[in-house]
């Protein structure tokens, strides 16, 4: 029998384990290194940045033209286009004051002629230099400032059904009819834009101190003040009301959508509101030449023949309607100048509006 020493043993024992150690360590240095090596040369693992835009939820939602105008923009981009929404442009205007600089809010889109002021207010904005732009007359006045560009507008007006109502207004005090008792839908000018569009137009066609005075009068026809326009017009088309204050080319919809000519928007005697929709760049934006680009892609013939037909709102470029279905909608007598409110002025018209309103319930 052959006695092996202790010391052998323990000598050959350390050697194995130190073997070990180094071999373990070897193949981790090969791992580690071939991790980097795979992790440098996948594609996708290099940084794109991303293109943060702000908009109202109808614009941003799969049914909007924001899902098409990310895609068209990403083929050559280079980035990630990344939607933040808000239901409307009120509620947009709060989540960009709160979180915008923050969440990095490259571009702004969906305010009108209303919000402009409180957005210069509470926000710094970039100047956006565009050259002369080929647009509609109608739209060369929206385009007076620097720091907003409008990419669609309309007119406002009520809508109604062909047959269903027996004397068809022709001007505002028409609605006074007791056909139309309950019968209104509008939406309210504190959340709805077209809400704020109706109280508007009552006080530039009759005068500030009139038009409250009709608005109470009114008050008695108008169904429901709807928080959103589309609220109102839901109950139009479920026939709970038999008019609804909305858009010149809402009857285009229907015709194109549903494949139904019953809708008609009605002409007044009294010249109709214009709404433009405008975009714009804050100032701590992180991605400004993304945003611009995104900017001429939406004022691009491509971009607004996309926003026309999912927006169902007229383009700002002349030439982009021609040819279409939007061409065929008729010319309306509207207001002639483009007018921003101050933030004071529109508080102080819902405010009053507000006081009728809690009148009337009373």
């Amino acid at each position: 029998m052959t006695i092996i020493s202790s010391n052998v043993v323990a000598a050959s024992g350390g050697k194995s384990m130190k073997n070990f150690i180094v071999f373990i360590a070897v193949v981790f240095c090969g791992l580690f290194l071939a991790m980097l090596n795979r992790t440098d040369s996948s594609p996708t693992s290099v940084s794109v940045p991303t293109l943060r835009v702000f908009g109202y939820s109808s614009f941003t939602g799969k049914f909007g033209p924001g899902p098409l105008l990310k895609a068209e923009f990403e083929k050559n981009c280079q980035c990630n286009v990344e939607f933040i929404e808000g239901s409307d442009s009120g509620i947009l205007l709060q989540r960009l004051k709160i979180e915008g600089e923050s969440l990095g809010a490259d571009l702004v889109v969906g305010l009108d002629q209303f919000d402009l002021s409180k957005a210069m207010n509470e926000q710094q904005w970039r100047k956006m230099s565009l050259g002369n732009l080929n647009v509609y007359e109608a739209v060369k006045p929206a385009l007076s400032n620097n720091f907003f560009v409008p990419y669609d507008w309309g007119a406002l007006t009520f809508v109604m059904r062909t047959g269903e109502i027996k004397k068809v207004p022709v001007k505002i005090d028409d609605l006074l009819d007791p056909e139309f008792t309950r019968k209104i839908s509008l939406q309210d000018p504190r959340t709805s834009s077209p809400g704020m569009q109706f109280l508007y137009w009552l006080v530039r066609s009759k005068g500030e101190d009139e038009a409250f005075k009709f608005l109470s009068q009114l008050m008695p026809q108008v169904h429901s003040f709807s928080p959103t326009w589309s609220t109102a017009y839901g109950m139009f088309t479920n026939k709970q009301t038999k008019m609804v204050y909305s858009y010149v080319t809402s009857p285009l919809y229907h015709e194109i959508e549903e494949k139904k000519k019953d809708y008609q928007a009605i002409a007044f005697e009294e010249p109709l509101p214009l709404q433009f929709e405008f975009m714009g760049i804050p100032e701590f934006c992180r991605h400004c030449e993304l945003a611009e680009k995104f900017v001429n892609l939406m004022l691009s013939p491509e971009g607004q023949k996309i926003i026309m037909e999912k927006n169902y709102m007229m383009p700002v470029m002349k030439g982009v309607r021609d040819g279409t279905p939007f061409a065929s909608v008729p010319e309306y007598k509207t207001m002639p100048d483009f007018e921003i409110l101050s933030t004071a002025e529109v508080d102080r018209l819902l405010k009053r509006w507000t006081e009728v309103r809690r009148g009337a319930l009373n």
